[in-house]
């Protein structure tokens, strides 16, 4: 078992995360009768109650005004054009410097970049996009991607799977390029659906530079 004060949390609850002898893992929000009122009274739920919630004892009734949850906070959104421009700018942007890493034999910053940055802000929010606007924009895929095998198809679960890479610096260049090219096949196909532009001359000015920074 883990504790942690209230002091983590804003001093909104405490937190008990406890894993039992039978593999069943429970995470426990405590909060004083006070501070969960506050939280009940709300006009709006605040996201950890939206996505879902069942009262199992209430004694005292007191979530009888508690909101009913909407569970929208998890639906993916459909991207602005400014939204849609930002992110595809700046993963073109920034996988120069996976490259210019890996051009120097710098694994850790290149991972860093990589995982941390690019997979994590660009490719999963334009995985997203492209798996919802195939489900009318109702859909979620749980956090960080956790579900995107089960709604991609294969062929594009493949290519996801091809932007994986190990330690091998000849592996992560061959992951770079197949991050890539699945950026821009998502890209362009959403660019379409959406009616946004699509960053063409960046992306070839990019590739440029990448062909010939592996070359050297």
């Amino acid at each position: 078992m883990i504790e942690e004060d209230e002091t983590s949390f804003d001093g909104r609850h405490a937190m008990k995360m406890i894993l039992y002898d039978d593999y069943v893992k429970v995470d426990f929000k405590l909060f004083s009768k006070a501070k969960f009122l506050e939280e009940v009274r709300l006009k709006e739920l605040p996201e950890d109650w939206d996505i879902g919630y069942k009262v199992l004892i209430d004694k005292e009734e007191i979530t009888k005004e508690m909101q009913k949850s909407s569970f929208q906070v998890s639906i993916i959104k459909k991207p602005s054009n400014e939204e849609f421009q930002h992110i595809l700018k700046d993963f073109w942007w920034d996988i120069t410097y996976v490259a210019k890493c890996l051009a120097r034999d710098e694994i850790f910053y290149a991972k860093f970049m990589s995982e941390s940055i690019i997979r994590t802000e660009y490719l999963i929010p334009l995985i997203e996009w492209h798996i919802a606007s195939k489900h009318h924009w109702n859909i979620t895929t749980n956090k960080y991607g956790r579900l995107f095998k089960k709604y991609l198809s294969t062929e594009m679960w493949m290519k996801t799977e091809q932007t994986f890479s190990g330690s091998n610096i000849k592996d992560n260049w061959i992951a770079l390029f197949a991050m890539a090219d699945l950026v821009s096949e998502i890209g362009i196909e959403l660019s379409e659906k959406l009616d946004h532009e699509y960053p063409f001359k960046l992306e070839k000015d990019i590739r440029k530079y990448l062909n010939e920074l592996q070359m050297k």
